[in-house]
């Protein structure tokens, strides 16, 4: 049995790279800095870069320099778009990326971690030879509200060499969970020192594995009142139900080096009497952000065994050559009760609790993993 979707997940909208002429900088007057309503205005580029070599970099495949200098920026999330905005302004006193040559060719990358995909990758410019450039670019996130509090900022300054061999100059990490969008004062630019490349095993602290869109809906045919019934303690009727889920896609997932996946997404529904009902989905092949829009239908169940039962979703990418599948990510929907005290379940259990509540009725959710 098929279930239509609408496509609520779509990729990101990367824009054609554009040269920018290597400005001047010019002293800043304290008294003329503009407000931050401003330093997001439409005079600033808005770029988007992707490059091959790039998925060489996040593999360790650079070259590294003394790490020195700034790097002055602003961050600012408009409520209204869901758009988070980084506005790359300048560098100072950057190291060379070629000591011997004193030569410089800077440019800024942007991330919002875990997710290091092509897809969530932000570029600027590259400015020549220069160790104090001047941007004035604007690279956008489209990004929910409350996945906020699950990502870090990445702002990470890189050479260009020569035949495109990058050398790292220097980053700073910013986790948003602790960012006050709502105060005008973080919306100024600041100045930032650059460090070096922080180790794999503190990046990967309270990271997620990107983002699964899902559809739930609870099939009963006595509607919502034998429901409020059951929920009162009194019989429940017989376990005729279904509990319809309609898998939609995934974003922000750990790809391979090639930037792709053969993804799909196994579904298992625990019972009150540990009975398990297991589906899965079809294999998404070669795409970093897979669109299933299959529907897994769990037949027989009843609101009073649903209220006691568990759901969990995990998301694989299927083996090469008889190797093992890998996970992805997995995400676990139970009543609020089994969950409590887990803060990264709030959101999964407050969302299940929804499709408990509203029989009949589609619930969209975006499920962390």
């Amino acid at each position: 049995r098929k279930a239509s979707a609408p496509d609520i997940l779509k990729p990101l909208n990367q824009e054609s790279p554009k040269r920018l002429p290597n400005p001047v900088p010019k002293p800043e007057n304290l008294s003329s800095r503009p407000t931050p309503s401003a330093l997001f205005s439409g005079g600033l580029r808005h770029a988007s870069l992707t490059s091959i070599n790039s998925a060489c970099t996040e593999m360790g495949n650079f070259d590294n320099a003394s790490v020195t200098g700034e790097i002055e920026f602003a961050v600012r999330y408009c409520f209204k778009t869901c758009s988070l905005e980084i506005c790359i302004k300048a560098c100072k006193n950057l190291a060379y990326g070629e000591e011997k040559k004193k030569k410089c060719n800077p440019y800024v990358k942007t991330y919002l971690l875990p997710d290091r995909s092509s897809q969530g990758k932000r570029k600027t410019g590259v400015q020549k030879n220069t160790v104090d450039p001047t941007f004035q670019e604007t690279l956008k996130y489209q990004v929910e509200p409350w996945q906020l509090g699950t990502r870090r900022l990445q702002v990470s300054v890189w050479h260009l060499g020569t035949l495109a061999r990058r050398v790292f100059l220097g980053e700073v990490t910013i986790p948003l969970a602790t960012w006050d969008f709502k105060d005008s004062a973080t919306q100024c630019f600041c100045w930032y020192p650059l460090r070096a490349k922080a180790e794999k095993l503190e990046e990967s602290f309270l990271s997620n594995n990107g983002e699964l869109a899902v559809r739930a809906k609870l099939v009963f045919p006595t509607g919502p009142r034998k429901l409020q019934k059951t929920q009162e303690g009194t019989d429940g009727p017989s376990p005729n139900g279904q509990l319809c889920l309609v898998v939609l896609g995934a974003k922000n997932l750990p790809v391979r080096s090639d930037g792709t996946l053969n993804s799909f997404v196994k579904g298992c529904l625990t019972l009150p009497d540990q009975q398990k009902l297991k589906l899965k989905s079809p294999v998404a092949k070669k795409q970093a952000c897979p669109q299933w829009k299959h529907s897994f239908v769990f037949n027989g169940v009843s609101p009073s065994q649903l209220r006691q039962s568990s759901l969990e979703l995990s998301v694989w990418d299927q083996a090469i050559f008889g190797v093992n599948d890998r996970l992805l990510g997995e995400t676990r929907l139970s009543s609020e009760e089994e969950v409590a005290g887990e803060d990264s379940c709030s959101e999964s259990a407050h969302q299940w609790q929804k499709v408990l509540e509203s029989p009949n009725l589609w619930t969209d959710m975006t499920l962390t993993l």
